[in-house]
């Protein structure tokens, strides 16, 4: 009798394991091409290699010249970030790009760390550059309002309470000379544009150490019992005391200690 129980158990663990536990889901890795025309019969050229960032007269000129040929508008009054990028501000950050702004300086001070550059899938090469004024209002629209919802009250966008306009349009020019505003617009149309709970990989649960660091102002929050059902494994879940969506370029001090708090944690696991 107790053997037929022992048998009737295993039997059912087996079925239950079988037929009704969820398997696990992976992501199986794929190879796409998403560089401009047909993909090339040839291997491309993938090895990692150290480079300068250089500054030339010519790429200099490249960039007064949009400047200067801006066709201005006359700004609403009193509008602050209400209506998007302040026109009135705008002209300020131009007029510093065009006459005070040396990117020969900020390359000096970049190239004080080491750079390395690969082919990625062909993606180097796009670029929104038909309007540059029109770039630095993307961008810097976003570096104010996804920094606090509240800037947008504020005259300069309260762009210039965490950054200076040097590191701000230093921001813009890496985007501008390595002509990669488009592949990193994609990124978000690609993984929001359905909106959340779509794709394939936001159901897949990770299982490696995992560190939270949540941001007052980022755009979206995930508490504990909400980022535990997708990340199993997490050894760090700090609430900051400040900061937003872009927290390493605002709040890099902070960020920074987080993340060697987490790498301890693990190491000592």
């Amino acid at each position: 009798m107790l053997l037929e129980i022992a048998l009737a158990l295993v039997l059912g663990a087996v079925i239950y394991h079988y037929i009704f536990k969820k398997k696990e889901e992976t992501l199986q890795m794929e190879d796409g091409w998403w560089g401009a025309g047909e993909e090339p019969e040839t291997e491309e050229e993938k090895t990692v290699r150290p480079f300068k960032i250089e500054a030339s007269e010519e790429m200099l000129k490249d960039l007064h010249a949009p400047i200067d040929l801006t066709r201005w508008t006359a700004p609403l009054e009193d509008i602050r970030f209400h209506y998007g990028f302040n026109l009135t501000y705008l002209q300020k950050v131009a007029s510093y790009w065009r006459n005070q702004y040396s990117w020969q300086k900020q390359v000096e001070i970049l190239n004080k760390y080491p750079h390395f550059k690969t082919n990625i899938e062909g993606t180097a090469g796009f670029g929104l550059i038909s309007s540059l004024v029109g770039l630095a209002a993307y961008i810097l629209e976003k570096l104010s309002t996804w920094t606090d919802a509240e800037f947008c009250n504020l005259e300069d966008g309260g762009l210039e309470r965490n950054y200076s306009l040097d590191e701000l349009l230093t921001n813009i020019m890496i985007y501008w000379v390595s002509g990669s505003i488009i592949s990193s617009m994609r990124f978000y149309k690609e993984n929001l544009g359905d909106g959340l709970g779509h794709r394939k990989h936001e159901r897949v649960k990770v299982k490696v150490p995992t560190g939270v660091a949540s941001f007052p102002n980022e755009l979206r929050h995930a508490p504990p019992v909400w980022a535990e059902k997708k990340y199993t494994n997490i050894v760090s879940f700090a609430d900051m005391p400040h900061g937003g969506h872009f927290a390493a370029f605002e709040q890099p001090e902070i960020l920074a200690a987080d993340i060697r708090q987490f790498v301890g944690k693990v190491e000592r696991k």
